[in-house]
Formats: structure tokens, C-alpha cells, sequence
């Protein structure tokens, strides 16, 4: 009677004469490192390893990864959020990676600056729309996040400034 075979013993039955070339073994290595930096980026954003820590990981690390200062940059370039405290993440940048935080901060000022001037510019736009309706009073107030052209306008600042990170990211 013929035997039943797993789904397991079909798998190494067909794949018993498969080995990995070296540039897909690097690309696996490549791959498992970007997955321990980004667990340990959100460890140390979370607050359960610190500065220290991330110094440490990375002097004993990249002796083996040449890459791994660039994986680590381009993490931490994912994490900033304009509207967010980035001090944590520029902390990295700069004591653990060497690299002037300057011109991050200078593209974060410039964006909350636009966002500070838009909101202004809408609110008065906003108010003028409802005094021609009639709605007026000095307790009428409008109400950004209820408005669509705002939110539209927020999100493509939000994608203007991504695009101006990964343009430091890349120089």
C-alpha cells in the first residue's frame, strides 16, 4: 500500500537538491538585518533600550553588516513625522550615526512654518465663507479638522516633506 506523504516531506523531498547562490544568502542576510534594526529602532523609540544601548548594538553589529549604519539612517528617516517630537530619533542620528541633524531640523521648522502660515490663511478663508453665509460672532471659530481642503492640503505637505527627506536621505 503506498505511503501518505506530508505536505512537509513533499517539500523537502522536491527541494533536497536546491542550495542558495551567495547573492541570495546576502539578500536573506540583508533582509533578517533590516528586520533586527527596525525591532530595535521601535525598542528604542519605545523607550526599552537606550542611546547606550543603540551605540553599543551598532559598534558590535557592524563589523559583520558593513550596511548597517545605512539600514539604521534610513530607519530612523522613516520614523520622523514633522508634527512629532523627533529629538529621539535626531539623538541617533547624530551620537550613534555622526551625522549633523541640521538639516532635518531645518526641513521640520520649514514645514511647521508652512503649516502655521496655510492655517492662518484657511481660518480667514473659513470665516469669510461663513460670514457670507451669515454666521458670524466673535465665538465662531473654524473648525480645520472638519474640513477637507485642509485635510487634502495637510497631506500633501506631509508628502512634500517625506519627498525632502529622502532627498537628505539619499545625498
Amino acid at each position: 500500500m503506498a505511503e501518505i506523504k506530508s505536505t512537509l516531506d513533499l517539500i523537502m523531498e522536491r527541494t533536497k537538491n536546491l542550495t542558495m547562490t551567495e547573492d541570495e544568502k546576502k539578500a536573506v542576510q540583508k533582509k533578517e538585518l533590516e528586520g533586527r534594526i527596525k525591532g530595535y529602532v521601535q525598542k528604542y523609540i519605545d523607550g526599552i533600550v537606550d542611546i547606550i544601548d543603540m551605540r553599543s548594538y551598532v559598534e558590535s553589529e557592524e563589523s559583520k553588516f558593513p550596511e548597517l549604519r545605512q539600514i539604521l539612517r534610513q530607519e530612523i528617516l522613516e520614523h520622523i513625522q514633522p508634527d512629532s517630537d523627533n529629538g529621539k530619533l535626531l539623538l541617533v542620528l547624530e551620537q550613534v550615526l555622526g551625522t549633523a541633524p541640521k538639516p532635518i531640523d531645518k526641513l521640520i521648522a520649514s514645514f511647521r512654518n508652512n503649516i502655521n502660515t496655510a492655517m492662518v490663511s484657511r481660518k480667514k478663508n473659513l470665516k469669510k465663507e461663513l460670514e457670507r453665509k451669515r454666521i458670524s460672532g466673535s465665538s465662531v471659530v473654524p473648525n480645520l479638522d472638519r474640513d477637507e481642503v485642509w485635510q487634502e492640503h495637510i497631506k500633501k505637505l506631509k508628502s512634500d516633506f517625506k519627498n525632502q527627506l529622502i532627498s537628505i536621505k539619499d545625498n
